[in-house]
């Protein structure tokens, strides 16, 4: 449109250029930058410390020999742990799998820290207590986590006994990433990366947006939100390439960002179309029931998901057989039909000590 700029317009256009990319004490919801508000780094100097954070495989004595590896999940449980099939039934269900054919490991995608008075009395802390009794492998921080505040938030973390998982959940002003971005389990001679991420919606839940701001307005937790969706995407890519580069066979994204009802540029759907590499999603935040679909990558690959619904309805399970297909399942009723009592009674047991 123009044939000739002029020194003055082209220098004018580079300090608009430079003042974008600069601090803004404002949340970055409401700007296009990419930048947090609080930190004079790069978000592409941020996405690069994050990936100093590299993890050890893990190898649980899984054993050896050609099994398929089935990873079960849980999300949105709102701590509800005696309704539906209940979480002492998933826990039955979860010890008595059939490990001589199966390598097995649990994972939970978040939204676990309200839903019952014990919860909100205990600000979240009975929740812990129980998941930590159920013996998760890996959990994802959801939205609702960060209901009780910051501190609360990472003390609740820093109790779980669990590896927590999560690549856009950075703190502006300790300028690190609380969490591993991924951590790679070993299964024989297969190496899965589990690749967590949180929804930036964390942001504009009701009560929470002034949680994650100081008295003097800066913000306090980036999670690589932005006009575009694009910092986020970003930032889930590196993780799935760092995981490749350190060895990861597969990558399984556990994805706390939903599909339905969410803000359209942070669902699983648009993370998945704009990034590749990834192998399969475990989904939570919307709270559906999802095993049938296939979403499309940024390269034109089919991508299995599952998500379990809320409140313990379901437990998700994604199958990765010997012969490398992999399967999404919803696990119903009629599968988890029985109860571990004696487990019942240790959840009867911390849910009081909080009533």
């Amino acid at each position: 449109m123009f044939i000739k700029i002029n020194k003055m317009i082209l220098l004018s256009l580079i300090i608009v250029i430079l003042f974008s990319c600069s601090n803004n004490t404002n949340s970055s919801l409401n700007n296009s930058s990419n930048e947090p508000s609080k930190t004079n780094e790069s978000t592409a100097e941020i996405a690069n410390n994050n990936t100093n954070n590299k993890t050890l495989v893990i190898d649980k004595d899984y054993g050896k020999g050609s099994k398929d590896v089935v990873i079960f999940s849980t999300n949105d449980t709102l701590a509800s742990f005696n309704e539906n099939l209940s979480v002492a039934s998933i826990k039955y269900y979860y010890d008595h799998f059939d490990k001589e054919e199966n390598f097995t490991t649990l994972v939970d995608t978040g939204n676990f820290s309200v839903g019952s008075l014990e919860a909100e009395k205990s600000k979240g802390k009975v929740s812990i207590e129980i998941m930590n009794a159920v013996g998760y492998d890996i959990v994802v921080p959801g939205s609702y986590e960060f209901n009780y505040g910051i501190d609360t938030f990472y003390e609740n973390m820093n109790m779980l006994k669990s590896n927590v998982v999560c690549c856009n959940i950075y703190d502006i002003n300790k300028k690190t990433f609380p969490f591993l971005p991924y951590v790679i389990y070993k299964y024989d001679d297969l190496k899965i990366a589990f690749v967590g991420v949180t929804s930036p919606e964390a942001l504009l839940l009701k009560d929470n947006y002034e949680k994650f701001f100081d008295e003097n307005g800066e913000q306090l937790i980036y999670f690589f939100e932005d006009e575009t969706g694009e910092a986020l995407y970003r930032q889930v890519q590196t993780a799935v390439d760092t995981a490749k580069e350190e060895g990861a066979d597969k990558v399984i994204l556990l994805s706390h960002l939903g599909i339905e009802g969410i803000t359209e540029r942070w669902t699983t759907t648009r993370v998945i179309a704009n990034t590749k590499d990834i192998d399969a999603v475990i989904d939570g935040h919307s709270m559906e029931v999802l095993d049938s679909g296939l979403m499309v990558n940024k390269v034109g690959a089919f991508i299995p998901l599952v998500q379990a619904g809320s409140n313990y309805k379901y437990v998700g399970a994604i199958n990765i057989t010997k012969e490398d297909y992999i399967y999404p399942a919803i696990m119903r009723e009629r599968s988890i039909n029985k109860k571990d009592e004696q487990f019942q009674q240790i959840v009867d047991e911390i849910i009081d000590k909080y009533k």
